[in-house]
């Protein structure tokens, strides 16, 4: 039963489409359970409830990110942080998907125990940006006046935002809609 087993990763992949598709409250445990091709039982014995299964996949989105952020990287801290950020609207990570996401946001407003796994999933998330925008403070080459915990926020407003228009416009594309987004970060850090 542990969080590296073939089965615990068929359950969140399972949970995330049933989720994406249905929401949270017209997904069912039983449905679930056979979208990963176990039993309800043994479900259980990895996730007690609906609830646990959604912070487990804001904790494996967390997981996803980080390690991104701790890629090596070759480019400047600029191009870092645009590829980064270009990656989550894009690809959001594992296990989550553009309408996933903009549901665990929904469902974390009203939950507030998913609530408490999103702010801390979040702070984690914002904190492994932000040490890349103290190296970059550090290097010289982001400006010194930075807020590095202010420009995390924003950072995130605007990742979640465009996923949430990438869920909504499936024919949105920051690379193509977005000409401007590497200098709109410039202006932002530079």
């Amino acid at each position: 039963m542990t969080k590296d087993s073939a089965t615990y990763h068929k359950l969140i992949t399972a949970a995330a489409d049933c989720f994406a598709e249905k929401g949270f409250n017209a997904s069912s445990v039983r449905e679930i359970a056979v979208r990963a091709g176990i039993s309800q039982g043994a479900m259980y014995t990895y996730f007690k409830s609906k609830d646990e299964l959604i912070s487990a996949i804001v904790l494996e989105e967390q997981k996803s990110a980080l390690n991104a952020q701790n890629e090596s990287f070759s480019g400047s801290y600029m191009e870092r942080i645009h590829a980064l950020v270009s990656s989550c609207i894009s690809d959001v990570g594992y296990p989550a998907t553009h309408h996933l996401w903009v549901e665990i946001i929904a469902e974390s407003a009203r939950n507030a125990s998913l609530g408490d796994t999103f702010i801390s999933s979040d702070i984690a998330m914002r904190h492994g940006i932000g040490n890349i925008i103290r190296q970059g403070i550090a290097s010289g080459e982001f400006r010194k006046d930075i807020i590095v915990e202010e420009t995390t926020i924003i950072l995130f407003a605007i990742i979640d935002g465009l996923i949430a228009r990438k869920a909504i416009n499936k024919d949105f594309s920051p690379h193509k809609d977005l000409t401007t987004f590497s200098v709109t970060l410039a202006r932002l850090l530079t």
